[in-house]
């Protein structure tokens, strides 16, 4: 048989990159990587809580699981890399871009709630879940999968925004001295 396991291309449990975020840029596309690598396995997923084999079900739920455990861990971190390291040193820049970086970063904050919320309920419907391998209902499972895919509609675009338009903008505008703070900074989050 063919594990689901085997679905996720990636560890299933959260990853800090060993590298000492030597370019805090280039580690916040990094991290979009690995959230595009979470969604793609809570889609794979979802229609797998409903199998009629039990094992199926078990691999599903852990693997489902450790997506969320990473997607609430790390995506906190990276939420914070951004909101407290990198848009406040952007905002402070004088230059003609001014006005695109407050309109980014408002908007761009916003989706970030946004996202959070979806995120929150999304961990609720999976508590709510009977343990594994019962089966769950079938509007348990339509929910989980409704808000998987809400999830991955408002990630996609909002990483495309910034890997698009936000990095290579602040990869412009941002001295090594600010990338330094902010590699610090980083660091620091996570305990390195």
């Amino acid at each position: 048989m063919y594990p689901l396991s085997r679905l996720t291309n990636s560890p299933l449990t959260p990853t800090i990159d060993p590298t000492p975020f030597q370019d805090p840029l280039q580690h916040l596309v990094a991290c979009h990587d690995r959230i595009e690598e979470r969604l793609q396995t809570l889609e794979r997923l979802a229609p797998h809580l409903r199998s009629e084999s039990e094992q199926k079900r078990q691999e599903a739920r852990e693997a489902l699981d450790n997506a969320l455990n990473f997607l609430e861990r790390m995506g906190a971190l990276h939420t914070q890399d951004e909101e407290e390291s990198l848009f406040p040193r952007l905002l402070v820049k004088e230059c003609a871009d001014m006005e695109l970086f407050k309109e980014l970063a408002a908007m761009l904050e916003t989706q970030h709630r946004e996202k959070e919320g979806v995120l929150e309920n999304l961990l609720t419907a999976v508590k709510n879940l009977p343990p594994a391998p019962q089966l769950p209902t079938e509007s348990q499972a339509t929910q989980v999968s409704v808000l998987i895919d809400h999830l991955a509609s408002l990630y996609r675009p909002h990483i495309m925004i910034e890997n698009q338009r936000l990095i290579p903008l602040s990869a412009e505008y941002l001295k090594e001295a600010d990338l330094e703070e902010m590699r610090q900074e980083m660091r620091n989050r996570r305990g390195l």
